[in-house]
């Protein structure tokens, strides 16, 4: 297998693993009881109803799996049941908050609750537009990448293993580089744009936000050590030029 296979074979195996290993160890909201999307460290009030419960008690495991409230008793007020927080506690961490209580039914329950960070919900067509620049950034990254494993990386040689020519179309495959690692980590910004807003995106927000800083901080490497190559193979190209002009093959 050719270097481009292996390349193609490795890229496509990062994007499926990136994506599997998530999908099969989150949890959404959507799979529990929705109580509420509130702001991060502010005060909330949750409910529960039950018209036949003398008591419920609750108890509240964070986004990273931490019990931080445990076998707590709700207030019953004209048949609902509410546990108000007046701290930050419950609230502090970006997330799904799962909650499990019983009542003196015996009947436990599951429910959650989603902490964010933004100040309102986009609505369907803005959700929509999102998608389709989601769908738009990464056909991109994949025409970039595409670009980065076929354009051509060496000059032209003979069957002497000699350079005949200088190969131009290296330059936009170092270009394609760059731009496929600027438009992956654009994808994953608007993916965490997405999590923090859509209920069924919001248990990969920790995931996302790791990815995003990670690229973030190496993307200015990344365009220092490109622009470093550039102007070192435009120097060497120049003195290649330079030879073969004068009818030298050079190694």
């Amino acid at each position: 297998m050719d270097s481009k296979k292996i390349s193609g074979v490795f890229i496509f195996l990062l994007i499926f693993m990136m994506f599997s290993i998530n999908l099969s160890s989150a949890q959404t909201c959507s799979d529990q009881g929705f109580m509420g999307r509130f702001q991060q460290n502010t005060n909330i009030t949750l409910t529960q109803t039950c018209p036949t419960c003398t008591f419920i008690n609750i108890s509240i495991t964070d986004p990273s799996s931490n019990i931080i409230l445990n076998n707590t008793p709700m207030i019953l007020a004209n048949g609902l049941f509410s546990f108000t927080q007046t701290n930050s506690t419950i609230t502090s961490e970006l997330g799904i908050y799962f909650v499990q209580g019983f009542s003196n039914l015996n009947t436990p329950f599951k429910s959650c609750y989603i902490i964010t960070n933004i100040t309102r919900q986009i609505d369907t067509s803005e959700a929509i537009v999102y998608i389709i620049l989601t769908a738009a950034v990464f056909v991109m990254f994949l025409f970039c990448i595409w670009g980065a494993i076929g354009l051509p990386a060496r000059n032209r040689r003979n069957e002497l293993n000699r350079v005949i020519s200088v190969e131009i179309m290296k330059y936009p495959k170092l270009g394609c580089m760059f731009l496929s690692y600027a438009f992956f980590t654009w994808f994953i910004n608007i993916l965490l744009i997405l999590s923090n807003t859509l209920v069924t995106l919001t248990a990969y927000q920790g995931f996302f936000t790791m990815m995003f800083n990670f690229l973030m901080a190496g993307l200015y490497a990344v365009f220092v050590g490109m622009i470093v190559i550039f102007f070192w193979l435009g120097a060497k190209d120049l003195k290649l030029v330079e030879l073969l002009t004068r009818g030298i093959n050079p190694r």
